[in-house]
């Protein structure tokens, strides 16, 4: 293995390592007081609170922010469900899929990536992959990077398979 490449995979290894860590690790809940009721002696501090915004007339106001709606990603659109079940595969098996190279990217087994798809070669890509009967839903993701001291594009040696679960139009 070229060194170079060892040093990249020492580095994504460390990255993952780190990711695991931070999945172990318990969050820390802090009480705050109510904005209106702050003990502090200098009023002229207390404009900022987490729980309140400015709208648009600069006027404060009170804003609720539901942690439960960004997993949805309703930001991309309207969502059409794909009604399709999961695939399992055996162990070595070798499929063709349509593969997405997605620069700065790294796709965790169970983890999710909303994808906004506009390039003409992605929709083909997603049109293939929903039309196949072996693992239908289904698409290659890889990490591509920058070799500077090449300059040229390189691409990770290990992916991920993603499912679509769901299309936004």
């Amino acid at each position: 293995m070229e060194e170079n490449d060892r040093r990249i995979l020492e580095r994504e290894m460390y990255q993952i390592e780190q990711i695991r860590q931070l999945d172990l690790e318990e969050l820390q809940v802090e009480e705050v007081d109510d904005f209106q009721n702050s003990s502090d002696d200098d009023d002229n501090n207390n404009h900022r609170d987490p729980t309140h915004g400015y709208d648009s007339t600069g006027i404060l106001g009170e804003f609720t922010y539901n942690i439960c709606v960004a997993s949805l990603h309703s930001y991309l659109g309207d969502v059409e469900d794909t009604h399709h079940r999961t695939a399992f595969l055996d162990g070595g098996a070798v499929l063709n899929l349509p593969l997405f190279c997605l620069q700065g990217v790294v796709l965790f087994p169970g983890a999710t990536l909303p994808l906004r798809v506009i390039e003409s070669n992605f929709v083909a890509a997603v049109e293939r992959s929903l039309s196949r009967v072996d693992v239908p839903y289904t698409i290659g993701v890889i990490r591509v990077y920058s070799d500077t001291a090449n300059h040229s594009m390189k691409s990770a040696s290990i992916g991920t398979t993603a499912e679509e679960p769901s299309l936004y139009k």
